[in-house]
């Protein structure tokens, strides 16, 4: 029979809190987690004790000892929905399915209406094969609002059942715009296999960076002040960037400065950091720092010299930003970054080669997006009357991104500089295809229709 949390009973060796070796470990992390345990070891029937040193050992390393620790947290505290919600996402990261669904389903029936964990009961079912379940807790979850993941869930599962008309009504109910790139995918592959082939074009288009479908789960969030540690701390500091979390980042940042006033990580964070608060003073004093006391590291410095060539770009200053941007590509010539930002700047200077060449090496670097680039190209080539040039950028653009419609409107009004009007009809349908530029489309077709109807052979109004 499982124990009530708080009711007096003596301690057993079940109860006995799980150690780890902390010998090698990071002074603050051997500290941190070596106090959770003398208190666990004073209270040995809290399990909100132990449920803190189960998130300790999660959030610095120590997932075995984590998992046991969670399990000991929910036996001694069986209402709290935390300890097997946050063991069964441990379980599903280790690929131990059935494991993860049996400890979701412990946290659902302490909590019903907490949305992401329908949804990973939903996935895991569908990974293991089990669609009835999948079913019903993607069902749930869209009662609770969960929108999108729910959605395509669903959509997953009539593609397994052969009923890609029933995807195809599920996943069109999303707004393109909103939709995430997986869903466009997945409604590519529902196209597909209904012969909508130039329908699936479109969305595989718009679904070609599809990363994981993920969903937003705040009571993760409690874990994180269990990150402990210097490089862990500067690790989460980075993802929090990433996702545009300045200040909590600088939270974090502020508290090592003065310790590791050196550390490249640190440094390199607390330039973005200002960076993105568009505090350039104090980005400029990061960011020179870090290049006196970096100079020679040639993947270190890369980043210095890159965001500092970000930041005079900011300042206007082209001839320092071209600066920084050319030392960071020759730090890192593998990076396509410099190469892109040097080509925004040439071609704003009407150094129009030497832009165009500058994007034409980003593009050849692997970057991403590369459709941008070649817009940027071809819009140069246009600005000075070099239309099949032009045509040529904004045919690779459009070959990158079929759903770029942009570039098929600039495609357009290049062709019908040349008077090739048909092609140029071409591209603006596949344009109003697309549904995401109306008004220029239309603007497009006018433009098209005056110099078609015209008699002379002067350029058209309006070119790209």
């Amino acid at each position: 029979m499982m124990t009530l949390a708080g009711c007096d009973r003596p301690a057993t060796d079940r109860d006995a809190p799980i150690s780890v070796a902390l010998e090698d470990a990071d002074p603050d992390i051997a500290g941190g987690i070596s106090d959770l345990i003398a208190a666990v070891r004073a209270a040995p029937q809290s399990g909100e004790l132990r449920g803190r040193l189960a998130m300790a050992y999660e959030m610095n390393g120590f997932p075995e000892a984590a998992l046991t620790t969670y399990a000991q947290a929910a036996a001694l505290d069986p209402e709290e929905f935390a300890w097997p919600y946050f063991r069964a996402l441990l379980l599903g990261r280790s690929g131990d399915l059935p494991a993860a669904l049996t400890s979701v389903e412990q946290a659902i029936t302490i909590d019903q209406d907490y949305v992401p964990a329908w949804l990973w009961q939903g996935k895991w079912s569908m990974d293991t094969g089990d669609e009835g379940a999948a079913e019903i807790a993607y069902r749930r979850a869209q009662d609770l609002g969960a929108g999108s993941p729910a959605i395509a869930g669903l959509a997953q599962i009539r593609l397994r059942q052969g009923r890609p008309s029933q995807a195809v009504a599920l996943l069109e109910s999303v707004s393109p715009e909103r939709s995430h790139p997986q869903l466009h995918r997945m409604l590519g592959e529902a196209y597909r296999s209904l012969g909508r082939d130039e329908d699936a074009r479109i969305a595989f288009a718009r679904g070609k960076l599809a990363s994981p479908l993920e969903w937003f789960d705040p009571r993760q969030f409690r874990k994180t002040e269990y990150v402990w540690g210097f490089k862990n701390q500067m690790a989460h500091a980075g993802d929090l960037l990433l996702a545009g979390m300045t200040k909590e980042a600088l939270a974090i940042l502020d508290v090592w400065e003065d310790r590791y006033p050196d550390d490249p990580a640190l440094l390199t964070n607390l330039g973005r950091a200002y960076l993105n608060l568009d505090d350039l003073d104090r980005a400029y004093e990061i960011l020179l720092r870090g290049v006196s006391v970096h100079s020679s590291a040639h993947s270190v410095g890369y980043h210095f010299h890159f965001h500092l060539g970000r930041l005079y770009v900011r300042r206007r200053d082209d001839e320092k930003a071209l600066f920084h941007l050319d030392k960071a590509a020759e730090l890192n010539p593998a990076q396509p970054y410099p190469h892109e930002e040097r080509g925004k700047i040439l071609l704003r200077q009407g150094r129009t080669d030497d832009g165009i060449e500058a994007l034409d090496v980003a593009v050849q670097k692997g970057i991403p997006n590369v459709e941008n680039l070649l817009n940027a190209a071809g819009i140069a080539e246009a600005a000075r009357g070099r239309w099949p040039d032009a045509i040529e950028r904004f045919r690779q653009a459009t070959a990158a991104n079929p759903a770029f419609t942009e570039a098929y409107l600039h495609l357009a009004r290049s062709l019908g500089q040349t008077r090739r009007f048909d092609e140029a009809r071409e591209a603006l349908d596949w344009a109003a295809r697309l549904g995401t530029h109306p008004g220029g489309v239309a603007s497009a077709r006018r433009i098209l229709a005056g110099g078609e109807s015209s008699e002379d052979d002067d350029p058209l109004p309006g070119g790209a």
